[in-house]
């Protein structure tokens, strides 16, 4: 139904209406101007609307402007589209509705019938399973994930799916259910059958057989469809009636004056939207600045989309976008991320809107993007072993952007042929400044973005920039590995020293001190010297890159569709970060020695385990145990340190520590020399003196 036919609009709709909206788009004649936003509200805002409407509580109205064919629909997008949510059935056969503004398999909303705990302040037990998180949210806090431990039972349950192919990413949103939960139901079934009836022949025709919950008294779906006919036959009598009553609630919707609205849309700074939204999820920062290039370049977004950039984000594009032209425009200088005013003065300027336009259009930012993203994979790359997992490389973008505009801006203004092994430098360079601590890009920036040759250049100039910037010192990893073979530096975490961490001055320790004064053809003193070492050795801890990076075989065979964007939520991950010492053991282990409990969450600790591996082990068992296996000790990267592991046969006493003590470190260390030999580090030094 079109909801503007004949130039006359519908002041109320009722929540069936709201949800054809975009269960049948091409009919109702409402949309979405350019300036809205994406989705952006967090599963707990969906649940307690849903708890709302079905108290009857008054949800808002609904803002429009009219144009002669249709509505635009200015505000109330995250009501609107909770509401169509609650209205979504996956199970429909050929079922292919998609939403507003998100991407990919939709989440689905539930209502648990029978609880026996709900959240405060709700009435009714609305549950929402999506994309990241398939069996849903903690019952009594519905925004907080999980447990590790009850995903893990999931999963167990999760295996006796026909189709299961035992990975993360084959989950859908008819295959998992709220598992935290006692009775739940799709929401859906109950607003579409004309009865309990109908509702329990819905279950019994689209639940998966092997339905369970965490908290309720059945164990498969054959016994769950017998509890509905008879234990919860009048509580399924009760919601129905509840969601029937719900579709007789009426919304009310106004109208924008054609004047008011055209001279809104004239404006380079929408002032009515921000006005409009500010009384709900306020639009800020680069969500904001986009919505405002949307209303000025509609064509924005269809562009957006054939980018195909699954790593960033439509806003982070434009950001990115914005600051490269304004750097053409200011003789290449580095320019640091525009706020909202500033882009508002600017998009003002002629140059920069044609500049900005351009860039778009002519395919040029898809392009650069695409490589620069190309070049970080090492996909194409012979002299890579693999292809660095796109997790790393979307986590690199999120957390440096300055970092990846560098490369994307250089690639722009720097037109030179690049033979495999510039980008394998350039890959190393770039994870060197990422994992290693530049500090100061826009002096890197501006004095090395016109150098053609700079990927090629050594390291040493960049290591500690005038002493208090830049990476860090990058040690040989046989030089590492030699200075914590020394029975000093082992006895030192064994008798809890407090200076462990730190450099020992003799031995090893001299020739480290050497390492770094030739690095930097200078003489550091031992304070000096042991602070750097210390920071070193804290990165190499504790960057978990470092460990994706080693694994990358298991991480790309496992988890190669992983997607960490979701439009919705995505907190969570596929695999645990499972500790091979159990991290029980430490924490239930009294007067344990202190290294060892500092050692517990570190790298040389670490592996990335996928939650239904993880689930099949026991956390009783010692990594003897657990990695007598080949495979897991290959999966886990842990054969080179096996000959330590397989001596830690139990919980480990005082006179043991040493055994520990030469697992975590040398697991560390030889994490640390993928890194270092994967991406010829080594060459990136300038060894004249050494």
């Amino acid at each position: 139904m079109n909801y503007c036919k004949n130039n006359v609009m519908k002041d109320v709709f009722t929540l069936q209406e709201i949800a054809n909206w975009q269960l049948e788009p091409k009919s109702s004649g409402v949309e979405l101007p350019s300036i809205q936003r994406g989705f952006v509200w967090k599963p707990k805002q969906i649940e307690d609307l849903w708890d709302s409407i079905l108290r009857g509580y008054p949800i808002g109205s609904f803002l429009f402007s009219k144009t002669s064919t249709n509505l635009h629909l200015m505000d109330g997008q995250q009501r609107a589209t909770s509401i169509f949510l609650g209205h979504f059935n996956p199970y429909h056969a050929n079922n292919a509705t998609t939403a507003w503004s998100i991407k990919g398999e939709l989440p689905m909303i539930w209502l648990d019938i029978k609880p026996e705990n709900k959240p405060d302040n709700s009435k009714f037990l609305v549950r929402l399973t999506t994309r990241s998180h398939p069996w849903g949210y903690q019952h009594r806090e519905n925004n907080k994930v999980l447990s590790v431990s009850d995903r893990h039972k999931a999963l167990e349950i999760f295996k006796k799916h026909k189709d299961n192919s035992g990975g993360y990413t084959s989950f859908k949103n008819t295959t998992t259910f709220p598992f935290d939960a006692w009775f739940p139901l799709p929401l859906a079934f109950f607003i579409e059958a004309n009865s309990t009836d109908e509702v329990i022949e819905k279950a019994q025709q689209h639940l998966p057989d092997y339905f369970k919950t965490l908290r309720g008294s059945f164990e498969d779906k054959e016994e769950f469809i017998r509890i509905l006919k008879t234990e919860l036959k009048q509580d399924l009598e009760s919601i129905w009636n509840t969601v029937q009553k719900s579709k007789s609630i009426i919304i009310k919707s106004n109208i924008i004056e054609h004047e008011v609205l055209n001279e809104e849309n004239e404006s380079e700074n929408p002032t009515l939207f921000v006005r409009i939204n500010s009384s709900g999820t306020t639009l800020t920062g680069d969500d904001l600045i986009y919505s405002i290039y949307k209303a000025i370049f509609p064509d924005i977004k269809d562009l957006m989309e054939n980018m195909n950039l699954e790593f960033i984000a439509p806003t982070q594009v434009l950001s990115l976008a914005s600051r490269i032209v304004v750097s053409d425009l200011e003789d290449n200088k580095f320019i640091k991320k525009i706020n909202v005013r500033d882009f508002q003065r600017r998009i003002k300027n002629d140059d920069f809107k044609e500049g900005l336009k351009n860039l778009f259009q002519s395919e040029q930012l898809k392009k650069l993007f695409q490589q620069a993203i190309e070049i970080l994979s090492c996909r194409e790359n012979d002299l890579f072993e693999g292809e660095v997992p796109p997790v790393i490389i979307k986590q690199f973008i999120k957390s440096n952007q300055d970092l990846f505009l560098f490369v994307v801006y250089w690639l722009h203004i720097n037109k030179v042929e690049l033979n495999n092994q510039i980008k394998l430098k350039m890959v190393g360079k770039l994870f060197s400044f990422a994992w290693f601590g530049f500090d100061n890009l826009p002096k890197l920036w501006n004095k090395k973005i016109t150098n053609t040759n700079f990927w090629e250049e050594p390291l040493n100039e960049l290591i500690w920039w005038n002493d208090s910037e830049g990476i860090e010192f990058l040690m040989k990893p046989n030089l590492l590995r030699e200075y914590y073979l020394q029975s000093e530096v082992e006895n030192r975490f064994i008798k809890e020293d407090n200076d462990r961490w730190g450099l020992l001055e003799s031995g090893v320790g001299e020739r480290i001190i050497q390492y770094y004064n030739d690095v930097k053809f200078q003489e550091y003193d031992f304070p000096k010297a042991n602070e750097y070492f210390k920071k070193f050795i804290n990165k190499i801890q504790y960057n978990r890159q470092l460990i994706l990076l080693a694994q990358r075989e298991y991480i790309n065979t496992t988890f190669g569709n992983y997607n960490q964007m979701d439009d919705l939520d995505d907190t969570n991950v596929p695999w645990d970060w499972d500790h091979i010492y159990p991290s029980e053991w430490v924490y239930r282990m009294v007067n344990c020695n202190r290294s060892i409990r500092d050692w517990n969450n570190t790298n040389g600790n670490f592996r990335a385990l996928s939650l239904e591996q993880n689930r099949s082990e026991s956390n009783s068992h010692s990594p003897k145990v657990r990695l007598k296996e080949e495979v897991n000790r290959e999966i886990s990267f842990v054969n080179k340190d096996w000959e330590y592991w397989q001596n830690i046969d139990d919980r480990i006493k005082d006179n043991k520590v040493e055994n520990h003590f030469r697992a975590i470190t040398s697991r560390m260390i030889n994490i640390y020399e993928v890194f270092w030999n994967d991406f010829k580090i080594d060459e990136l030094i300038d060894y004249e003196k050494l």
